[in-house]
Formats: C-alpha cells, sequence, structure tokens
C-alpha cells in the first residue's frame, strides 16, 4: 500500500518520500522520533526491525511492516496512529521567535 499523504502526530511529521538519502543505516524494533524536554518522547515500535538513518539534519525512518508511534506520557497523550510500511522524513513543527529572531523547533 503506498502512502500519499504525511502522517502528524504531536510536533512531528512522517512524510512519505521515495527513498532515504545514502547515509549511515541502523536497525530498531523501538526510536524516538521525537524527543521531549519532560521525558514524553514520541516512539515508533514494531516487531519487525526497521531502517532509521541519520544525516547532519535530518531523520529517516523505513517500515518493512505495519508499525506503532506511541506518545510515552501517562495523560493528555497523543494518541497511538499505526504507520503503513515505507519510507518516512521525518520533520519536527518550527515556530518563528519574534523577541529573538529565531526559527526553532517546537517541543510537547
Amino acid at each position: 500500500m503506498k502512502t500519499t499523504k504525511g502522517v502528524r502526530h504531536g510536533e512531528n511529521l512522517l512524510l512519505p518520500v521515495g527513498a532515504s538519502p545514502a547515509a549511515l543505516t541502523k536497525q530498531h524494533t523501538t526510536y524516538i522520533v521525537g524527543h521531549s524536554e519532560t521525558g514524553h518522547h514520541h516512539v515508533l515500535e514494531s516487531e519487525t526491525p526497521f531502517d532509521v538513518t541519520t544525516t547532519d539534519e535530518e531523520l529517516y525512518v523505513r517500515l518493512y511492516r505495519p508499525a506503532k508511534l506511541v506518545h510515552k506520557k501517562q495523560h493528555d497523550k497523543h494518541r497511538t496512529l499505526t504507520i503503513q510500511p515505507g519510507t518516512y522524513k521525518v520533520r519536527r513543527k518550527t515556530e518563528y521567535d519574534p523577541w529573538q529572531q529565531t526559527i526553532r523547533e517546537v517541543f510537547d
């Protein structure tokens, strides 16, 4: 099944892409795709190992089977989503701070 839409989970966005770049790739069954300063991470979980490719500023995941995207928080959390097989670029939502005149990532 080919996914054409992105998947949003809190401040994280998984965008379908054709392939990940040629870079160091490791296999995982759990991986934090969205860090939280309070420990309420957004975690991709699968019984089947999936590929995680990182570059200087970018993160890609390649799923071979459906995986769960879970928000590790006890209350007021984002619902668990099932992510279909495919290759995704993981993006974080950003915001502009007019007082410091900077763009920064949004955190839970």
